[in-house]
């Protein structure tokens, strides 16, 4: 490990690609809340109200998380916030 700055910088990517992992896997649980409303109106009807409601609630949920994820890899790749506390470090090292 050459140049520790560079090695901060890679981590905080790799953050971010987990973070926005985030948004890939909301989207299939959405799918699945989606398939299974549906499965479940078509087995009873006359729930339809109170399933969507449920499914509505559970879908908006879901996106935030969705939405945290996506603001949270913002915030890494472009705010930098683990880069000023390192610079800082280095400059009262030398």
């Amino acid at each position: 490990m050459h140049d520790p700055l560079a090695f901060v910088l890679a981590m905080a990517h790799i953050a971010a690609a987990i973070a926005l992992l985030n948004g890939i896997l909301t989207t299939i649980g959405q799918g699945n809340v989606a398939a299974k409303a549906i499965e479940s109106v078509a087995r009873q009807p006359e729930a339809r109200g109170p399933i969507t409601t449920n499914m509505f609630i559970g879908l908006a949920m879901a996106e935030t998380s969705g939405i945290y994820g996506f603001v949270i890899a913002i915030l890494i790749l472009f705010v930098r916030p683990l880069i000023n506390p390192f610079l800082v470090h280095l400059t009262t090292m030398i």
